[in-house]
């Protein structure tokens, strides 16, 4: 890599996090990957999306905006739920 390219990666660890990420999507945005094949864009257009929802909710958790339940009662729930429904439990 040319002596430019390093000093500009050090520069860009020397961001704080939110710097680097405003960075980096400006940077895709100017500078799309047009090598990708049709399923790598795809691909990536999920993995953002789930990425982007990933965020939302751990934000939400951080927040307190929703509460948390364990696994157990995760269980007791559906468990309850099912037999409301008159459903059986797989095995």
């Amino acid at each position: 890599m040319t002596a430019t390219v390093e000093r500009i990666k050090q520069q860009i660890r020397s961001l704080a996090s939110d710097e680097a990420e405003e960075l980096l999507r400006d940077l895709q945005h100017e500078y799309p990957s047009h090598a990708r094949s049709g399923d790598e864009t795809e691909a990536g257009s999920i993995e953002a999306a789930w990425d982007a929802e990933i965020d939302v909710r751990v934000k939400e958790i951080e927040e307190g905006k929703v509460e948390l339940i364990s696994g157990a009662e995760l269980r007791r729930s559906t468990d309850a739920l099912m037999l409301q429904l008159g459903l059986k439990r797989p095995a």
